[in-house]
């Protein structure tokens, strides 16, 4: 049986973030985007568990309890990020035989724009922490989580613009990238 990529609107077990920081992007206006991202995780909390990664979890949990989050629904594990798109760099869910399997691709701060270091590690870090339970895999692809949907059928849909970027897979061919997607 081959893997199944499940569409977006399936029942899932929680969302992975990255606590933004003063090391990410968004370092000039935390003040500003500290609040969003409590509420989307207010929000997200309402329906299923977070999962959060922070370089200091006792700041963002202190953050998170005074913006009213329910702190028994997320999980907050202390590790290093360079940037807080979880949906690029975070590990991607296949159904393989009626079971989840995390599948860990590459990420190289979409096609070397931007350091992915700590990014590109949180996956195996999660793992080796006991958070992620499902098996994790690592497949010799370099390319972002939000780049790829899927209708759950078996269609996938991407873009050649990033699979096929020289500074992501230069050793493949599409036809290799097709075969191993």
């Amino acid at each position: 049986m081959n893997p199944r990529l499940p569409a977006e609107w399936e029942i899932q077990d929680g969302v992975l973030l990255a606590w933004p920081h003063e090391g990410t992007d968004w370092a000039e206006i935390l003040d500003e985007v500290r609040p969003v991202f409590a509420e989307i995780i207010r929000q997200i909390t309402r329906f299923e568990r977070v999962l959060l990664t922070a370089p200091h979890t006792a700041s963002a949990a202190e953050y998170l309890t005074s913006a009213g989050v329910d702190l028994k629904k997320v999980t907050i594990c202390e590790m290093p990020n360079n940037d807080t798109w979880a949906r690029d760099f975070g590990p991607i869910t296949v159904i393989f035989n009626d079971k989840p399997v995390l599948l860990d691709f590459g990420f190289n701060g979409w096609g070397l724009k931007f350091p992915a270091n700590h990014d590109n590690q949180i996956s195996k870090r999660l793992k080796e922490q006991g958070v992620l339970k499902p098996n994790l895999n690592t497949i010799g692809l370099v390319f972002e989580g939000g780049s790829i949907e899927s209708d759950g059928l078996g269609t996938i849909l991407t873009t050649a613009e990033c699979l096929l970027s020289p500074n992501r897979n230069p050793q493949l061919s599409r036809s290799e990238i097709e075969q191993a997607l």
